[in-house]
């Protein structure tokens, strides 16, 4: 099977690359374009950058590949009591959060109940949103009969283009902050102009809050057990189709 992934962040592409063979490495107008296999299936991984601008990039630009499958994969935040640092949420439903409107995203599910159920995944939904937000205020928002709501900043944008070629579509999100933790810094604060994470730009801004430190150690901390969660998942999920 062809399959096309995208992530956002470095560490939740070496996640994936994990269990991988590595075939090629190039870029994709700058950002890092991966051919692997993982179970004999060939891949290509993408980290075009959080945000759904540049998930929506990657996205359109790897659809003229006619991919038999694509995955939105990465980390995401839990919303509601339920799900804990490190659980994989394979999601049922997309929506997207713009401004004040909470909007289902129409999407052509590759088999995700069989999956889920098979593989012990959780069931939930993904809510992208187009900027980072307090999850607190997100959690009020959310219709009833919400199950497992993850946040992120990529897969609505994914999944249009994907339904929009026709392409099966599927996400999953690894819990990298639990839903009674609100941080007290933006991750966009850490990225540059294309909302891409920067060394420089970390350490600039742990110097000028040196408050944020702890939160930024536990984070770091709660990214890695989110990385294993991702990378025991995906190998699981590529096994299976």
């Amino acid at each position: 099977m062809k399959i096309v992934i995208i992530t956002a962040m470095p560490e939740e592409s070496r996640a994936i690359m994990r269990r991988a063979r590595l075939r090629e490495t190039s870029l994709l107008s700058g950002r890092k374009r991966y051919r692997i296999q993982i179970s004999g299936h060939e891949i290509v991984l993408v980290e075009a950058g959080m945000g759904m601008l540049n998930a929506g990039w990657a996205a359109s630009a790897l659809a003229t590949e006619s991919p038999d499958l694509m995955i939105s994969a990465g980390f995401g935040g839990a919303v509601l009591p339920g799900l804990v640092v490190g659980d994989v949420v394979m999601a049922e439903r997309i929506l997207h959060l713009s401004g004040a409107e909470l909007e289902e995203v129409a999407v052509g599910f590759y088999g995700r109940n069989a999956a889920a159920d098979s593989l012990s995944f959780r069931r939930g939904v993904c809510i992208s949103c187009d900027q980072i937000l307090n999850k607190g205020d997100l959690a009020l928002r959310l219709p009833a009969g919400v199950v497992n709501p993850v946040v992120e900043m990529e897969s609505a944008a994914v999944a249009r283009i994907a339904a929009s070629h026709s392409i099966p579509f599927l996400a999953l999100r690894a819990i990298s902050d639990p839903w009674d933790e609100e941080l007290d810094f933006s991750i966009d604060e850490f990225c540059d102009e294309d909302m891409r994470i920067r060394p420089a730009k970390v350490l600039a801004t742990i110097l000028r809050r040196p408050a944020i430190i702890p939160q930024v150690i536990r984070l770091a901390r709660n990214s890695h057990v989110a990385a294993s969660g991702l990378a025991r998942a995906m190998e699981r999920l590529l096994g299976h189709i």
